[in-house]
């Protein structure tokens, strides 16, 4: 008997060890680790999918977390600068004329709101699976030139040229109203983060089987520091919000939810004051292909 006591409990150690952890866990610990075993018996496998259980959900935690305190920030600024201009509007009796650029104004920021608020529901929608893709033969050819006309239009103001290089006639599976926004939102922030009188350019090529869109722009560029956080939601550099003050932070967080779906990648390079190059890469079938 006390044999089969001491056996079993050195035995049950580690189960304990497992208990006493997510205790630790539950109060709010998520630093908490379970010594593994150097044996590879069944309790050093539950010790090591624990912990691995534990750093997904800390990771997890902390992008909750981050994302909370980003969507406040996003939100709080654009109610602060309502609440304060029409506060200052109401201490004395003004010109109709006053009164106007202050509604103009309140209205620039609530529209800011409103697309902060449809993003966010879009991603929200995305995570649970609720966004359904119409997949249609879509000519992404003309696509990509009614994109490069549009952008054309977003450039005009800062004298920004959209310029439109090598495009290959191409027909892929996707969905239609999602590749024009994917294509928009980077053309737009290409143009967004250029300076003025400079030039973006725009590409659409095949290679080996595979879609390539190019989007380049010759702006203000992305740190290298950066360059791990970019596709997350919010995020935003300094400088960026310094030159751009009406972006959200959340247009390259759908565009990598867009590539995802239709089982691509989108990769960047980027340089300070060197402009930024997004390459996305979109598969192609055989049968999918339209040369004209």
């Amino acid at each position: 008997l006390m044999g089969g006591w001491f056996l079993a409990g050195r035995a049950l150690r580690p189960v304990h060890a497992i208990t006493q952890a997510a205790r630790r866990i539950t109060a709010g610990d998520w630093s908490q680790r379970i010594l593994t075993p150097h044996s590879n018996d069944e309790i050093g496998q539950l010790a090591s999918t624990f912990n691995d259980m534990i750093r997904r959900l800390e990771v997890s935690f902390t992008q909750v977390r981050q994302f909370s305190a980003d969507a406040s920030h996003e939100l709080r600024t654009p109610l602060t600068i309502i609440k304060g201009e029409t506060e200052l509007a109401l201490r004395r009796p003004r010109q109709a004329e006053d009164y106007q650029v202050v509604l103009e104004s309140n209205l620039e920021e609530i529209d800011r709101m409103s697309r902060i608020v449809d993003e966010l529901l879009f991603l929200s929608r995305a995570d649970l699976g609720e966004i359904k893709l119409k997949m249609v033969p879509v000519q992404l050819d003309d696509l990509v030139r009614e994109i490069h006309q549009q952008a054309s239009v977003l450039g005009k103001e800062r004298h920004i040229r959209t310029v439109l290089n090598k495009v290959d006639p191409v027909i892929i599976q996707g969905d239609d109203l999602r590749l024009r926004e994917l294509l928009l939102n980077l053309v737009d922030n290409a143009v967004k983060y250029s300076q003025e009188g400079q030039t973006v350019e725009l590409a659409l090529v095949v290679v080996n089987n595979q879609v390539k869109i190019i989007v380049q722009d010759h702006g203000i560029g992305i740190a290298p520091e950066n360059h791990t956080r970019v596709f997350d939601r919010f995020y935003r550099t300094d400088e960026a919000r310094v030159h751009a003050a009406k972006g959200t932070g959340l247009g390259l967080a759908i565009c990598k939810w867009i590539v995802d779906v239709h089982h691509g990648k989108i990769e960047f390079q980027s340089t300070v004051h060197g402009g930024t190059c997004f390459t996305v890469f979109l598969p192609l079938s055989s049968d999918r292909k339209s040369v004209v």
